[in-house]
């Protein structure tokens, strides 16, 4: 079994980890980090459920103000998206990161629905059976609305960037571009190369967004909503939020790492990451809109996966750490315990994770498989049950091991924060008896080497 992995199935995966498609939605789902983290960070002060805390925001005119960093960040979360994946996947190209990028924002801009205020009062005062005065005016202005350009938009967002960034490339490698002469300044000579597959690339998926809206399908009135409505929501409802497929993730994610491929890498941030933001987004959507934090519809999300499964890194390994440092017979584990406690609480356990080892070692297979899988089962059975509230905040990579289930969590942060006291023993528990194993046959080789040094 071990060898066929090896020969068949290590080099497929691989072929995939090192994907540059898949890589280029990785690496720009990890570059718009800070815009999510910020906008979540504002929606959590925005929405505290503290009755006191509400008022006090309300009567000093500051909820307004604290509203606007989500609108500009989660409400528009596609339109970074687009430009940093097609930035990215330009690097792999060698192409100018900068001008695929500008091409592909407003590639998705151009088929984004937009909407007129007239139409939108009209339809408002209509639905709602309302009378306006005789004498009222109502402003005709083009605007865009959030529908598309947040969570509903980002697998439009990421096909606009893959595919608007091949066809640059093939152009411009095709010699179908504007070169201008030697001694121009780089910048106006890049901006000239974009011109014509920016020309054709939004000519084509306009044309491509014009004929979908013209099929007269019902509720789909473009590319936006066929995709949302035919592969995003379904993909959402039956692998993002879904505890078997969450687990599948993990599994598929921890047997790579014991292979030496990093799981996370490789599985999660390319395939899982674009869906569980978008449920994130929902979450923080609902939050703002007064839901509390028990009800919020998407138990599953970026932040259930790094403050649960990766609490201690992957294969959850701070309790294992915290073990080794204060337990462990032989110098070889007590010394790598105390040398990577402190980076383990922050989540970073490579030094756990390749000297213990993990990799290849067949007595620590079954923990380091079936750990973060434990963990994940209770958090969300806990979750569900209303123990734990549903998270919001992504927390950024590195924070340490309870401060962030006190951000992931909310004002009901506390409660998450204790629970990951609870993991840190579990985990422990778990490891104890497989790694004992392992601490007692570097005792005993600690042992004869002493008493050979001691007998020279």
């Amino acid at each position: 079994m071990k060898e066929y992995i090896q020969r068949k199935v290590l080099p497929t995966v691989n072929r995939i980890a090192g994907n540059k498609f898949l890589k280029a939605v990785s690496d720009g789902f990890m570059a718009i980090m800070p815009v999510i983290i910020i906008g979540a960070v504002f929606s959590l002060f925005n929405s505290l459920s503290i009755p006191a805390y509400q008022t006090f925001i309300t009567k000093m005119g500051i909820k307004p103000i604290l509203a606007l960093p989500n609108m500009v960040t989660n409400d528009m979360l596609a339109v970074y998206a687009v430009f940093f994946i097609a930035y990215n996947l330009a690097k792999y190209y060698n192409k100018d990161s900068g001008t695929a990028g500008m091409v592909a924002l407003l590639t998705f801009l151009a088929i984004t629905p937009i909407s007129n205020t007239a139409t939108i009062v009209n339809g408002f005062v209509k639905s709602n059976q309302l009378i306006l005065p005789a004498t009222a005016k109502i402003p005709a202005a083009n605007v865009f609305t959030f529908d598309y350009l947040g969570a509903k938009g980002l697998f439009v967002a990421i096909l606009v960037a893959l595919i608007s960034t091949v066809i640059y490339n093939k152009l411009i490698d095709r010699g179908l571009a504007i070169k201008m002469p030697k001694g121009v300044p780089s910048t106006i000579t890049k901006s000239f190369l974009g011109l014509v597959p920016g020309f054709v690339i939004i000519i084509l998926f306009m044309l491509i967004n014009s004929a979908i809206a013209g099929l007269s399908i019902n509720g789909i009135d473009g590319l936006h909503s066929l995709i949302y409505t035919l592969i995003q929501k379904p993909l959402e409802a039956f692998i993002g939020n879904n505890i078997f497929s969450f687990l599948f993730a993990i599994l598929l994610a921890q047997i790579l790492w014991f292979f030496g491929i990093h799981g996370v890498s490789a599985v999660i941030l390319p395939i899982f990451y674009p869906l569980w933001t978008a449920l994130t987004a929902a979450n923080i959507d609902a939050m703002n809109a007064g839901v509390p934090l028990y009800e919020l519809p998407n138990i599953i999300n970026r932040a259930f996966f790094s403050v649960y499964a990766l609490c201690g890194g992957s294969g959850v390994t701070l309790g294992l750490c915290i073990y080794m440092a204060w337990k462990a017979k032989s110098k070889q584990y007590k010394t790598l315990g105390k040398l990577a406690v402190l980076s383990n609480f922050c989540g970073i356990n490579e030094p756990i994770v390749f000297a213990t080892p993990m990799v290849l070692n067949p007595y620590m297979a079954i923990p380091w498989i079936c750990t973060p899988l434990i963990i994940s089962a209770i958090a969300y059975i806990l979750t569900a049950m209303k123990i734990l509230p549903v998270l919001t905040t992504i927390v950024p990579l590195g924070t340490p091991v309870f401060m962030s289930g006190i951000v992931a969590g909310g004002a009901e942060g506390w409660r998450v924060a204790l629970f990951q006291g609870v993991i840190i023993v579990v985990s422990a528990l778990i490891y104890l008896p497989f790694f004992n194993i392992l601490d007692k046959k570097s005792y005993l080789n600690q042992q004869e080497a002493e008493q050979a040094e001691a007998q020279r």
